[in-house]
């Protein structure tokens, strides 16, 4: 349960600051920083996963931050990375934030909710838990637009919805980069 907890509180806060980076920064900056930190981090995954002495020092570090499967394959943070840069290049600034932002809370609370009290199975994951990552979207979408995003309400509902979509489905591909691109597609296609 520790090393889960210290997992989503690195996903929350992660996701977020990123968020709120590309809220605050300049557009230029944002898409450089995000665009370098992003081939940093692939690049050493990739080494990573090439040379297992990197590896094994890799887990010994930040194990308690990573499941168990990662070993062999990318971890989580780099398809929230990937996502983040895609968001921001294919949506603009105020859909991206929000889609980041649906990303940290929404998958978070999907998690906890769906390990700890989830019963209704639905797609492989717990309905309680879908359930909850849409409320968690809904409630920072409404926050984030009291606090100025230029995003409106109905949009916040469509983006919280398909957020929910791109948590809920099972797929070949992490809910990591499904979720915020859902998300910001959907909000995206709203007029």
């Amino acid at each position: 349960m520790r090393s889960m907890i210290k997992r989503r509180s690195w996903h929350l806060s992660a996701g977020l600051g990123i968020a709120f980076a590309a809220w605050f920064l300049p557009t230029t900056a944002m898409l450089i920083s995000l665009g370098l930190v992003t081939f940093i981090f692939l690049a050493f995954e990739f080494i990573r996963l090439k040379v297992p002495s990197m590896n094994r020092w890799f887990f010994s570090h930040f194990g308690s931050l990573l499941r168990e499967e990662e070993t062999s394959r990318v971890t989580t943070s780099s398809y929230v990375l990937v996502a983040a840069l895609m968001a921001y290049l294919a949506f603009g600034r105020d859909i991206a934030v929000l889609s980041v932002c649906f990303l940290a809370v929404g998958d978070v609370a999907a998690g906890i909710v769906g390990r700890y009290i989830g019963r209704t199975r639905l797609f492989g994951k717990a309905l309680e838990g879908d359930l909850a990552c849409f409320v968690a979207c809904l409630a920072a979408g409404f926050a984030l637009h009291y606090a100025g995003l230029d995003i409106g309400l109905v949009t916040i509902l469509v983006g919280s919805i398909a957020a929910t979509i791109g948590q809920a489905i099972r797929n070949p591909v992490d809910d990591n980069l499904t979720l915020p691109l859902f998300a910001g597609a959907a909000m995206a296609a709203i007029p």
